[in-house]
């Protein structure tokens, strides 16, 4: 037969398991708290993957998301005067455009970020776009960066469905 637990050592036993019952559901409702955006076919996610160059007199630029921070939030994004829609955490856009210097841009409710990228015939940028603090929501901010970093997000990430 067990000899009885002592009061104290039954609290500690009772506090253990409330702190571990609250991890539990903290941990459910902030997975479930993450955006979810429209996502493109496994063919076009596949696709964009293989980093093909872009068409005859074209450019390409990939603008992606790969933080976790913030993930609660999409941010819509825009290259010029084109919508693309929103990304959520790790999911990403491939368009191709026309040469020239293009406003890349995201908003957040609070606030809107915006870079400009110029890009040549035949050249592939990557972008990210990123969460940052806010006041009372997120912001966000744009910016070029290096071929490695892009590929390597695009890769991890999922394509998000384009507006149209």
């Amino acid at each position: 037969m067990r000899p009885a637990m002592s009061a104290a050592v039954l609290r500690r036993v009772v506090k253990k398991r409330q702190a571990l019952c609250f991890l539990a559901l903290t941990t459910t409702l902030l997975l479930s708290a993450c955006a979810s955006v429209p996502m493109a076919s496994r063919d076009a996610d596949a696709a964009g993957k293989t980093f093909a160059p872009p068409p005859p007199g074209s450019a390409t630029l990939y603008l992606y998301r790969e933080s976790i921070f913030g993930a609660a939030y999409s941010l819509a994004l825009s290259v010029g005067q084109r919508n693309l829609g929103a990304l959520a955490a790790d999911t990403w856009f491939r368009i191709d455009v026309e040469p020239g210097t293009y406003d890349v841009r995201c908003t957040t409710p609070e606030a809107s970020g915006s870079q400009s990228v110029q890009i040549a015939s035949g050249e592939t940028r990557f972008v990210e776009a990123a969460i940052r603090m806010g006041f009372v929501a997120p912001r966000c901010a744009v910016f070029e960066v290096a071929p490695e970093k892009g590929r390597s997000a695009v890769t991890g990430g999922k394509r998000a469905q384009e507006i149209h």
